[in-house]
């Protein structure tokens, strides 16, 4: 893949063959794109989008760590093997930025526990994605299985994360009023070309996809 411009990769496993036979139907699934070079940084993640933004970045409301930019260090770690140097900074940035988020609409509908900590925060630390295999796939299966979970009942659909889910509508729903209101919304409802609902599940290309210009070069 090196200097090639790679729009997407689809993988199709047999999971017969790939897993042993008591594995499953549940997988964790972490989908990441990494630098290369002797540090690795990820730099976008499958599982929590724009966590980084909305649940790293904002220091207004962390009492304990304002100061610090922890981004660059989130992004370091291994989304099924959190480090522990920086998890009580992390926690603690996180945990302040998903109260003001459940705050934005009045009312609390994710209340603390007697130490203080927000009932999604372990959650939204674990970024990666629960699928079901023994479920038919399903659009807009985004946090299904994780939602029902909290809610003590069993789940529906396969879960992960579909091209066409509007998965940070989803994402902002579940910390503002966590499901028990109207849906709120980024702005943007749904991809210019819909992906398909079957394998490898992409929109199709670009029947008539522009032509680069040449490169201009500016006379003397």
């Amino acid at each position: 893949m090196f200097r090639q411009n790679v729009l997407g990769i689809v993988v199709e496993l047999d999971i017969a063959r790939t897993f042993d036979s008591g594995d499953g139907p549940l997988f964790a699934v972490v989908g990441e794109t990494v630098t290369t070079g002797p540090m690795e940084m990820r730099l976008e993640r499958y599982g929590r989008p724009d966590v980084k933004n909305l649940l790293v970045f904002p220091k207004d409301f962390d009492t304990l760590n304002r100061d610090i930019e922890l981004r660059d260090l989130y992004n370091q770690e291994d989304a099924f093997k959190p480090g522990p140097a920086y998890a009580g900074a992390l926690r603690a940035r996180m945990n302040s930025n998903l109260a003001f988020w459940d705050g934005l609409d009045g009312k609390v509908d994710w209340p603390l526990d007697p130490d203080g900590v927000h009932a999604l925060l372990e959650l939204f630390r674990a970024d990666f994605m629960v699928i079901d295999l023994s479920k038919p796939y399903a659009q807009q299966s985004y946090f299904e299985i994780e939602r029902s979970a909290l809610k003590r009942m069993p789940h529906q659909t396969c879960g992960g994360r579909t091209l066409n889910d509007d998965a940070l509508e989803t994402f902002l729903t579940i910390m503002v009023n966590g499901g028990n209101g109207p849906r709120i919304s980024d702005g943007v409802d749904q991809a210019t070309v819909p992906a398909s609902s079957t394998f490898p599940y992409l929109a199709p290309p670009e029947p008539n996809p522009p032509v680069p210009k040449a490169p201009q070069i500016a006379s003397k």
